[in-house]
């Protein structure tokens, strides 16, 4: 598969040589990632609430930060595995009115 034919679930938000190297979603996939990882941060909010009306609030502190680090981990991951580093979020959208 080459790089023409590779659908890359994010691209970049600004033009390469900005000091800015944030990533945004282009792809449904991307979207998924990004819910999943809101997901799960609610997930882990939840479970803080949770363990904090039982009374363990040092538990559920822990479980919110094991969750978000996962979370954040896993984000960050799928958007550099599957990050187009070279056109941007506007690039997508001018193709996208081509088509």
């Amino acid at each position: 598969m080459t790089a023409q034919e590779r659908h890359y679930w994010f691209a970049r938000r600004y033009p390469l040589g900005d000091v800015r190297q944030s990533m945004a979603p282009v792809h449904w996939k991307g979207w998924c990632v990004a819910f999943g990882f809101v997901g799960v941060l609610l997930g882990g909010a939840g479970a803080f609430v949770w363990f904090t009306l039982q009374g363990n609030l040092l538990e559920g502190a822990a479980m919110f930060a094991i969750l978000a680090f996962i979370a954040g981990a896993w984000f960050v991951l799928m958007t550099m595995a599957n990050g187009d580093r070279v056109r941007t979020v506007a690039d997508y959208r001018e193709e996208r009115k081509r088509v």
